[in-house]
Protein backbone atom coordinates (compact mmCIF):
# COMPACT_ATOMS: atom_id res chain seq x y z
CA UNK A 1 0.00 0.00 0.00
CA UNK A 2 2.50 2.20 0.82
CA UNK A 3 4.22 1.85 -2.47
CA UNK A 4 1.08 2.56 -4.36
CA UNK A 5 -0.37 5.73 -1.86
CA UNK A 6 3.62 6.90 -3.27
CA UNK A 7 2.88 6.51 -6.84
CA UNK A 8 -0.77 8.71 -6.09
CA UNK A 9 1.28 11.28 -5.00
CA UNK A 10 4.52 11.33 -7.51
CA UNK A 11 1.78 11.39 -10.15
CA UNK A 12 -0.19 14.52 -9.00
CA UNK A 13 3.36 16.06 -8.17
CA UNK A 14 4.51 15.32 -11.85
CA UNK A 15 1.31 17.41 -12.94
CA UNK A 16 1.75 20.71 -10.30
CA UNK A 17 -1.11 19.43 -8.42
CA UNK A 18 0.84 18.12 -5.27
CA UNK A 19 -1.04 19.83 -2.07
CA UNK A 20 1.01 20.37 0.96
CA UNK A 21 0.80 22.06 4.28
CA UNK A 22 2.85 25.48 3.80
CA UNK A 23 4.93 27.49 5.94
CA UNK A 24 2.89 29.35 8.79
CA UNK A 25 2.93 32.95 8.16
CA UNK A 26 3.05 35.49 10.90
CA UNK A 27 0.29 37.89 11.36
CA UNK A 28 1.18 41.19 12.87
CA UNK A 29 2.78 42.22 16.33
CA UNK A 30 3.20 39.83 19.08
CA UNK A 31 1.92 41.55 22.54
CA UNK A 32 3.92 40.64 25.73
CA UNK A 33 4.42 42.14 28.88
CA UNK A 34 7.41 44.02 28.15
CA UNK A 35 5.99 45.31 25.08
CA UNK A 36 5.99 44.40 21.06
CA UNK A 37 7.84 42.14 19.41
CA UNK A 38 8.33 42.34 16.13
CA UNK A 39 9.39 39.40 13.72
CA UNK A 40 13.12 40.20 13.02
CA UNK A 41 13.55 37.91 9.63
CA UNK A 42 10.29 38.47 8.04
CA UNK A 43 8.02 41.53 8.08
CA UNK A 44 4.66 39.37 9.02
CA UNK A 45 2.27 38.50 5.96
CA UNK A 46 -1.09 40.93 5.93
CA UNK A 47 -4.17 38.43 5.88
CA UNK A 48 -5.93 38.10 2.42
CA UNK A 49 -6.21 34.47 2.67
CA UNK A 50 -8.77 33.42 5.34
CA UNK A 51 -12.44 33.24 5.65
CA UNK A 52 -12.58 35.58 8.90
CA UNK A 53 -14.37 38.38 6.85
CA UNK A 54 -15.30 40.34 9.97
CA UNK A 55 -12.13 39.82 12.14
CA UNK A 56 -13.87 37.86 15.01
CA UNK A 57 -11.86 34.84 15.13
CA UNK A 58 -8.85 37.66 16.21
CA UNK A 59 -11.13 39.86 18.03
CA UNK A 60 -9.97 40.62 21.36
CA UNK A 61 -13.20 41.89 22.59
CA UNK A 62 -14.77 38.66 21.84
CA UNK A 63 -12.65 36.83 23.21
CA UNK A 64 -13.00 38.15 26.22
CA UNK A 65 -16.55 38.15 26.17
CA UNK A 66 -16.45 34.55 25.52
CA UNK A 67 -14.48 33.68 28.74
CA UNK A 68 -16.73 35.76 30.71
CA UNK A 69 -19.39 33.80 29.38
CA UNK A 70 -17.99 30.29 30.18
CA UNK A 71 -16.92 31.16 33.10
CA UNK A 72 -20.42 32.41 34.55
CA UNK A 73 -21.78 29.36 32.68
CA UNK A 74 -19.10 27.09 34.44
CA UNK A 75 -19.90 28.81 37.68
CA UNK A 76 -23.76 28.03 37.70
CA UNK A 77 -23.19 24.57 36.84
CA UNK A 78 -20.62 23.87 39.33
CA UNK A 79 -22.90 22.30 42.27
CA UNK A 80 -23.31 19.60 39.65
CA UNK A 81 -19.91 19.09 38.39
CA UNK A 82 -19.75 15.19 38.10
CA UNK A 83 -22.44 15.84 35.32
CA UNK A 84 -21.33 19.00 33.74
CA UNK A 85 -17.97 18.68 32.13
CA UNK A 86 -15.67 21.67 31.96
CA UNK A 87 -13.82 20.60 28.77
CA UNK A 88 -14.88 18.00 26.36
CA UNK A 89 -19.01 16.92 25.60
CA UNK A 90 -17.85 13.29 26.61
CA UNK A 91 -20.19 11.53 23.98
CA UNK A 92 -22.76 12.57 20.95
CA UNK A 93 -25.47 14.41 21.43
CA UNK A 94 -28.10 10.87 21.76
CA UNK A 95 -25.88 9.57 24.74
CA UNK A 96 -24.20 12.01 26.96
CA UNK A 97 -23.15 14.38 25.09
CA UNK A 98 -26.46 16.99 25.41
CA UNK A 99 -26.70 19.78 27.15
CA UNK A 100 -29.15 22.92 28.34
CA UNK A 101 -26.41 25.17 26.90
CA UNK A 102 -26.76 22.80 23.02
CA UNK A 103 -30.70 23.40 23.37
CA UNK A 104 -30.73 26.43 24.50
CA UNK A 105 -28.56 27.71 21.74
CA UNK A 106 -30.49 25.55 19.03
CA UNK A 107 -33.41 27.67 20.30
CA UNK A 108 -32.13 31.11 20.07
CA UNK A 109 -30.15 30.06 16.41
CA UNK A 110 -34.27 28.59 15.52
CA UNK A 111 -35.08 32.16 16.17
CA UNK A 112 -32.29 34.07 14.68
CA UNK A 113 -33.20 32.07 11.36
CA UNK A 114 -36.89 32.71 11.62
CA UNK A 115 -37.14 28.85 11.30
CA UNK A 116 -39.34 26.20 13.03
CA UNK A 117 -35.96 24.16 14.52
CA UNK A 118 -31.95 24.44 14.51
CA UNK A 119 -29.46 21.36 14.98
CA UNK A 120 -25.80 21.77 15.74
CA UNK A 121 -22.97 20.01 13.90
CA UNK A 122 -20.07 19.71 14.11
CA UNK A 123 -18.95 21.26 10.58
CA UNK A 124 -20.40 22.55 7.85
CA UNK A 125 -19.12 19.38 5.91
CA UNK A 126 -20.80 17.00 8.09
CA UNK A 127 -23.84 19.34 8.16
CA UNK A 128 -24.41 18.93 4.46
CA UNK A 129 -22.85 15.56 4.09
CA UNK A 130 -25.19 14.97 6.79
CA UNK A 131 -28.60 15.84 5.25
CA UNK A 132 -27.88 14.76 1.80
CA UNK A 133 -26.38 11.39 2.52
CA UNK A 134 -29.64 10.32 4.69
CA UNK A 135 -32.96 11.97 3.03
CA UNK A 136 -35.12 9.18 2.11
CA UNK A 137 -35.04 9.64 -1.68
CA UNK A 138 -36.61 6.65 -3.59
CA UNK A 139 -35.55 5.55 -7.08
CA UNK A 140 -38.75 4.12 -7.94
CA UNK A 141 -40.58 6.98 -6.88
CA UNK A 142 -38.74 9.58 -9.36
CA UNK A 143 -37.15 11.82 -7.09
CA UNK A 144 -33.80 13.49 -8.09
CA UNK A 145 -31.21 16.49 -6.77
CA UNK A 146 -30.65 18.99 -8.82
CA UNK A 147 -27.11 21.23 -7.93
CA UNK A 148 -25.77 24.07 -8.96
CA UNK A 149 -22.65 22.86 -11.14
CA UNK A 150 -20.03 24.70 -8.70
CA UNK A 151 -21.67 24.09 -5.41
CA UNK A 152 -18.69 22.95 -2.64
CA UNK A 153 -17.38 19.35 -2.38
CA UNK A 154 -19.31 18.31 0.80
CA UNK A 155 -22.50 18.95 -1.10
CA UNK A 156 -21.00 16.60 -4.08
CA UNK A 157 -20.05 14.04 -1.61
CA UNK A 158 -22.72 14.16 0.86
CA UNK A 159 -25.48 13.52 -2.37
CA UNK A 160 -22.69 10.69 -3.72
CA UNK A 161 -23.52 8.80 -0.64
CA UNK A 162 -27.09 9.09 -0.80
CA UNK A 163 -29.58 6.92 -1.79
CA UNK A 164 -29.68 8.18 -5.17
CA UNK A 165 -27.97 6.45 -8.34
CA UNK A 166 -25.53 9.48 -10.37
CA UNK A 167 -28.43 9.02 -13.00
CA UNK A 168 -30.43 10.77 -10.74
CA UNK A 169 -28.13 13.67 -9.59
CA UNK A 170 -28.19 16.40 -12.08
CA UNK A 171 -26.72 19.74 -12.47
CA UNK A 172 -27.47 23.00 -13.93
CA UNK A 173 -25.50 25.98 -15.27
CA UNK A 174 -23.96 27.99 -12.53
CA UNK A 175 -26.83 30.60 -11.40
CA UNK A 176 -28.57 30.12 -14.65
CA UNK A 177 -32.21 30.21 -13.65
CA UNK A 178 -33.31 29.44 -17.35
CA UNK A 179 -31.16 26.51 -16.92
CA UNK A 180 -32.34 25.29 -13.93
CA UNK A 181 -35.93 25.45 -14.84
CA UNK A 182 -35.03 23.44 -18.10
CA UNK A 183 -33.40 20.58 -15.77
CA UNK A 184 -36.15 20.26 -13.37
CA UNK A 185 -38.35 19.81 -16.65
CA UNK A 186 -36.66 17.35 -18.03
CA UNK A 187 -36.43 15.41 -14.43
CA UNK A 188 -40.55 15.51 -14.21
CA UNK A 189 -41.02 14.79 -17.22
CA UNK A 190 -38.52 11.65 -17.17
CA UNK A 191 -40.46 10.33 -14.28
CA UNK A 192 -42.34 6.86 -15.32
CA UNK A 193 -43.57 5.92 -11.84
CA UNK A 194 -47.16 7.26 -10.92
CA UNK A 195 -45.73 8.90 -7.70
CA UNK A 196 -45.35 12.49 -7.21
CA UNK A 197 -41.48 12.98 -7.19
CA UNK A 198 -39.57 14.45 -4.38
CA UNK A 199 -37.35 17.05 -6.14
CA UNK A 200 -34.59 18.53 -3.94
CA UNK A 201 -32.66 21.84 -5.72
CA UNK A 202 -29.00 22.69 -3.81
CA UNK A 203 -27.05 25.97 -4.07
CA UNK A 204 -25.06 28.35 -2.21
CA UNK A 205 -25.66 31.70 -1.12
CA UNK A 206 -22.60 33.25 -1.86
CA UNK A 207 -19.81 31.01 -3.96
CA UNK A 208 -16.49 30.70 -2.23
CA UNK A 209 -14.45 30.46 -5.30
CA UNK A 210 -16.35 33.20 -7.48
CA UNK A 211 -17.60 35.40 -4.97
CA UNK A 212 -21.29 35.54 -6.67
CA UNK A 213 -24.23 35.71 -5.16
CA UNK A 214 -27.00 33.27 -5.79
CA UNK A 215 -30.17 34.54 -7.21
CA UNK A 216 -32.77 33.18 -4.43
CA UNK A 217 -35.55 34.76 -5.38
CA UNK A 218 -35.59 33.73 -8.76
CA UNK A 219 -34.56 30.34 -7.84
CA UNK A 220 -37.20 29.49 -5.16
CA UNK A 221 -39.75 30.72 -7.63
CA UNK A 222 -38.83 27.93 -9.99
CA UNK A 223 -38.80 25.62 -7.47
CA UNK A 224 -42.60 26.86 -6.02
CA UNK A 225 -43.72 26.17 -9.39
CA UNK A 226 -41.95 22.84 -10.35
CA UNK A 227 -42.37 21.27 -7.05
CA UNK A 228 -39.07 21.11 -5.66
CA UNK A 229 -37.70 22.43 -2.30
CA UNK A 230 -34.45 23.84 -1.69
CA UNK A 231 -31.36 23.58 0.38
CA UNK A 232 -29.06 26.79 0.97
CA UNK A 233 -25.58 26.17 2.32
CA UNK A 234 -25.34 29.93 3.57
CA UNK A 235 -21.29 29.14 4.71
CA UNK A 236 -20.18 32.10 3.13
CA UNK A 237 -23.36 34.63 3.66
CA UNK A 238 -23.75 34.53 7.43
CA UNK A 239 -22.09 37.49 9.13
CA UNK A 240 -21.51 38.96 5.76
CA UNK A 241 -24.94 39.58 4.36
CA UNK A 242 -28.34 40.24 6.77
CA UNK A 243 -31.78 42.45 6.80
CA UNK A 244 -29.50 45.42 7.69
CA UNK A 245 -27.25 45.20 4.77
CA UNK A 246 -29.30 44.38 1.84
CA UNK A 247 -27.54 46.53 -0.68
CA UNK A 248 -24.66 45.22 -0.42
CA UNK A 249 -25.34 42.25 -2.61
CA UNK A 250 -26.40 45.24 -5.37
CA UNK A 251 -22.79 46.83 -6.14
CA UNK A 252 -22.77 47.55 -9.64
CA UNK A 253 -19.55 45.34 -11.31
CA UNK A 254 -17.41 47.05 -13.03
CA UNK A 255 -16.52 45.40 -16.82
CA UNK A 256 -13.96 46.09 -18.79
CA UNK A 257 -16.08 48.59 -21.26
CA UNK A 258 -16.89 50.98 -18.62
CA UNK A 259 -14.28 51.54 -15.59
CA UNK A 260 -15.64 54.82 -14.83
CA UNK A 261 -19.17 53.43 -13.40
CA UNK A 262 -18.67 53.93 -9.31
CA UNK A 263 -19.57 50.15 -7.91
CA UNK A 264 -21.44 51.09 -5.43
CA UNK A 265 -24.64 54.05 -5.96
CA UNK A 266 -24.25 55.23 -2.30
CA UNK A 267 -28.14 57.29 -2.86
CA UNK A 268 -30.09 53.93 -4.34
CA UNK A 269 -33.37 53.49 -3.06
CA UNK A 270 -33.93 49.95 -2.24
CA UNK A 271 -34.98 47.09 -4.18
CA UNK A 272 -38.59 45.35 -4.24
CA UNK A 273 -37.77 42.12 -2.29
CA UNK A 274 -35.15 43.28 -0.21
CA UNK A 275 -34.98 43.96 3.54
CA UNK A 276 -33.74 47.34 4.68
CA UNK A 277 -34.48 47.33 8.45
CA UNK A 278 -33.01 49.84 10.93
CA UNK A 279 -30.04 48.12 12.01
CA UNK A 280 -30.88 49.83 16.43
CA UNK A 281 -33.92 47.47 16.07
CA UNK A 282 -35.08 44.51 17.87
CA UNK A 283 -33.03 41.12 17.43
CA UNK A 284 -35.51 40.01 14.88
CA UNK A 285 -33.93 42.47 12.26
CA UNK A 286 -30.51 42.12 13.01
CA UNK A 287 -28.01 41.97 10.89
CA UNK A 288 -25.80 39.06 9.51
CA UNK A 289 -27.85 36.49 9.38
CA UNK A 290 -27.25 35.74 5.77
CA UNK A 291 -28.48 36.15 1.98
CA UNK A 292 -31.58 34.50 2.95
CA UNK A 293 -32.67 37.13 5.35
CA UNK A 294 -31.65 40.01 3.58
CA UNK A 295 -34.08 39.13 0.59
CA UNK A 296 -37.10 38.31 3.19
CA UNK A 297 -36.96 34.46 2.00
CA UNK A 298 -36.21 32.66 5.18
CA UNK A 299 -40.20 31.15 5.56
CA UNK A 300 -40.67 30.43 1.93
CA UNK A 301 -42.72 27.32 1.39
CA UNK A 302 -40.41 26.07 -0.85
CA UNK A 303 -37.45 26.33 1.31
CA UNK A 304 -36.71 22.90 3.24
CA UNK A 305 -33.09 23.81 5.00
CA UNK A 306 -30.62 26.39 5.70
CA UNK A 307 -27.25 25.44 6.74
CA UNK A 308 -24.76 28.21 8.66
CA UNK A 309 -21.35 27.38 8.95
CA UNK A 310 -19.58 29.43 12.68
CA UNK A 311 -16.06 28.53 11.25
CA UNK A 312 -15.67 31.77 8.66
CA UNK A 313 -17.04 35.09 9.35
CA UNK A 314 -18.77 33.69 13.12
CA UNK A 315 -14.92 33.14 13.67
CA UNK A 316 -15.43 30.15 15.31
CA UNK A 317 -16.42 26.12 14.57
CA UNK A 318 -19.32 24.63 13.73
CA UNK A 319 -22.72 24.86 11.63
CA UNK A 320 -25.95 24.62 12.55
CA UNK A 321 -28.93 23.42 10.32
CA UNK A 322 -32.47 25.02 10.09
CA UNK A 323 -35.21 23.76 9.11
CA UNK A 324 -38.99 22.46 10.02
CA UNK A 325 -39.49 20.37 13.30
CA UNK A 326 -39.81 17.16 10.84
CA UNK A 327 -36.86 17.57 9.10
CA UNK A 328 -34.18 18.04 12.85
CA UNK A 329 -36.56 15.37 14.40
CA UNK A 330 -35.00 12.79 11.07
CA UNK A 331 -31.48 13.90 10.72
CA UNK A 332 -31.35 13.36 14.97
CA UNK A 333 -32.81 9.88 14.22
CA UNK A 334 -31.24 9.35 10.80
CA UNK A 335 -27.89 11.61 9.87
CA UNK A 336 -24.85 9.44 10.92
CA UNK A 337 -22.27 12.31 11.59
CA UNK A 338 -24.28 13.07 14.03
CA UNK A 339 -25.42 10.14 15.33
CA UNK A 340 -21.67 9.08 15.88
CA UNK A 341 -20.23 12.24 16.54
CA UNK A 342 -18.55 14.03 19.80
CA UNK A 343 -20.79 16.76 19.83
CA UNK A 344 -19.23 20.08 19.89
CA UNK A 345 -17.67 21.20 23.74
CA UNK A 346 -19.27 23.62 26.08
CA UNK A 347 -16.50 26.21 25.32
CA UNK A 348 -17.95 26.37 21.66
CA UNK A 349 -21.55 26.47 22.50
CA UNK A 350 -20.82 29.99 24.11
CA UNK A 351 -18.64 30.64 21.57
CA UNK A 352 -21.15 30.27 18.50
CA UNK A 353 -23.97 32.44 20.74
CA UNK A 354 -20.90 35.23 21.75
CA UNK A 355 -20.21 35.69 18.30
CA UNK A 356 -24.10 36.14 17.10
CA UNK A 357 -24.50 38.79 19.60
CA UNK A 358 -21.51 40.43 18.00
CA UNK A 359 -22.22 40.01 14.50
CA UNK A 360 -25.93 41.02 14.56
CA UNK A 361 -25.38 44.35 16.94
CA UNK A 362 -23.63 47.57 16.29
CA UNK A 363 -19.99 45.67 16.14
CA UNK A 364 -21.59 43.78 13.55
CA UNK A 365 -22.30 46.65 10.90
CA UNK A 366 -19.06 48.59 11.65
CA UNK A 367 -17.68 45.40 10.49
CA UNK A 368 -19.83 44.68 7.73
CA UNK A 369 -19.36 49.11 6.40
CA UNK A 370 -15.49 48.43 6.60
CA UNK A 371 -15.77 44.85 4.80
CA UNK A 372 -17.78 46.94 2.24
CA UNK A 373 -15.76 50.12 1.74
CA UNK A 374 -12.91 47.75 0.70
CA UNK A 375 -14.81 45.75 -1.86
CA UNK A 376 -15.65 48.77 -3.43
CA UNK A 377 -12.23 50.41 -3.35
CA UNK A 378 -10.36 47.00 -4.63
CA UNK A 379 -12.63 46.34 -7.36
CA UNK A 380 -12.41 50.06 -8.93
CA UNK A 381 -8.68 50.56 -8.38
CA UNK A 382 -8.05 46.47 -9.74
CA UNK A 383 -10.35 47.29 -12.76
CA UNK A 384 -8.45 50.58 -13.51
CA UNK A 385 -4.81 49.06 -12.90
CA UNK A 386 -5.67 46.07 -15.18
CA UNK A 387 -7.20 48.05 -18.39
CA UNK A 388 -4.16 50.38 -17.87
CA UNK A 389 -1.68 47.53 -18.58
CA UNK A 390 -3.59 46.02 -21.26
CA UNK A 391 -3.47 42.68 -19.10
CA UNK A 392 -7.19 41.97 -20.16
CA UNK A 393 -5.96 40.38 -23.37
CA UNK A 394 -3.40 38.01 -21.64
CA UNK A 395 -6.42 36.17 -19.61
CA UNK A 396 -6.23 38.40 -16.55
CA UNK A 397 -9.63 38.92 -15.64
CA UNK A 398 -11.40 39.92 -12.50
CA UNK A 399 -14.38 38.04 -11.85
CA UNK A 400 -17.50 39.80 -11.14
CA UNK A 401 -18.67 39.75 -7.43
CA UNK A 402 -19.95 41.94 -5.17
CA UNK A 403 -18.50 40.02 -2.23
CA UNK A 404 -15.42 39.52 0.21
CA UNK A 405 -14.16 37.05 -2.23
CA UNK A 406 -12.56 38.81 -5.12
CA UNK A 407 -11.11 36.24 -7.39
CA UNK A 408 -8.60 37.37 -10.36
CA UNK A 409 -7.92 34.82 -12.76
CA UNK A 410 -4.21 34.55 -13.72
CA UNK A 411 -4.29 31.31 -16.18
CA UNK A 412 -2.05 28.20 -16.00
CA UNK A 413 -1.10 26.52 -12.26
CA UNK A 414 2.58 27.71 -12.88
CA UNK A 415 2.03 30.95 -13.55
CA UNK A 416 -1.05 31.31 -10.91
CA UNK A 417 1.54 29.82 -8.34
CA UNK A 418 4.35 32.13 -9.52
CA UNK A 419 2.32 35.43 -9.15
CA UNK A 420 1.19 34.44 -5.64
CA UNK A 421 4.89 33.65 -4.31
CA UNK A 422 6.04 36.94 -5.53
CA UNK A 423 2.91 38.96 -3.24
CA UNK A 424 3.92 36.56 -0.35
CA UNK A 425 7.83 36.83 -0.20
CA UNK A 426 7.97 40.39 -1.93
CA UNK A 427 4.57 41.75 -0.98
CA UNK A 428 4.31 40.13 2.31
CA UNK A 429 0.55 39.41 1.57
CA UNK A 430 -1.04 36.04 2.45
CA UNK A 431 -2.39 34.66 -0.89
CA UNK A 432 -2.87 31.64 -2.15
CA UNK A 433 -3.48 30.52 -5.88
CA UNK A 434 -6.81 28.02 -6.35
CA UNK A 435 -5.68 25.76 -9.02
CA UNK A 436 -6.52 22.83 -11.53
CA UNK A 437 -7.95 19.99 -10.40
CA UNK A 438 -10.03 22.64 -7.55
CA UNK A 439 -10.98 25.04 -10.36
CA UNK A 440 -11.45 23.77 -14.36
CA UNK A 441 -8.31 24.53 -16.65
CA UNK A 442 -7.96 27.83 -17.90
CA UNK A 443 -9.36 29.32 -14.66
CA UNK A 444 -6.69 29.20 -11.94
CA UNK A 445 -6.91 32.21 -10.54
CA UNK A 446 -6.25 34.23 -7.03
CA UNK A 447 -8.30 34.02 -3.89
CA UNK A 448 -8.16 37.50 -2.52
CA UNK A 449 -10.07 37.70 0.70
CA UNK A 450 -10.80 41.63 2.12
CA UNK A 451 -11.60 41.89 6.18
CA UNK A 452 -12.74 44.38 8.48
CA UNK A 453 -9.42 44.05 9.80
CA UNK A 454 -7.78 45.22 6.82
CA UNK A 455 -6.65 48.44 6.90
CA UNK A 456 -6.85 51.29 4.18
CA UNK A 457 -3.06 51.18 3.42
CA UNK A 458 -2.88 47.63 3.20
CA UNK A 459 -5.76 47.42 0.99
CA UNK A 460 -3.53 50.26 -1.13
CA UNK A 461 -0.36 47.89 -0.79
CA UNK A 462 -2.04 44.89 -2.39
CA UNK A 463 -3.68 46.47 -4.96
CA UNK A 464 -0.02 47.80 -6.02
CA UNK A 465 1.41 44.52 -5.67
CA UNK A 466 -0.94 42.71 -7.60
CA UNK A 467 -0.25 44.56 -10.51
CA UNK A 468 3.13 44.56 -9.97
CA UNK A 469 3.58 40.86 -9.85
CA UNK A 470 1.06 40.62 -12.85
CA UNK A 471 3.12 43.52 -14.97
CA UNK A 472 6.35 41.44 -14.31
CA UNK A 473 5.19 38.06 -15.61
CA UNK A 474 3.07 39.12 -18.34
CA UNK A 475 4.13 42.40 -19.88
CA UNK A 476 7.45 43.95 -20.76
CA UNK A 477 6.72 47.72 -19.96
CA UNK A 478 7.04 49.45 -16.50
CA UNK A 479 4.18 50.88 -14.13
Amino acid sequence: METRLFEHLDRRRREGNLRSLMPLPSYGERKTETGTQHNKRKKPLVDFASNDYLGLARCPDLYNSVQKSYHEHMTLQSSSYAQQPLLGATGSRLLSGDSNLARSLEKHLAFVHNRPSCLLFNSGYDANLSILSSLPYREDAGDAIVMDELVHNSLVMGARMGRLKTDRVFLFKHNDVTDLKKVLQTVRSSNSSSHHPSILVVVESVYSMDGDIAPLTEILCVCQDNGAELMVDEAHGLGVYGRTNARDMLLDLLDENNCAQDSVRENQEPTDGLNTADPSSSISTAGGTGVLAALNLESHSSLLCSIHTFGKAAGCHGAVVAGSHTLISYLINYARPFVYSTALPPHSLVSIKESYSSMMGLDGEKRRDTVFRWVKLFRREMHNGLLALNLFKSGIKLLPSPSPIQALIVPGNRDCVRVCQYLREVGRLDVYPIRTPTVPKGEERIRIILHAHNSEDEMKKLIMMVLISLQRYYTRSKL
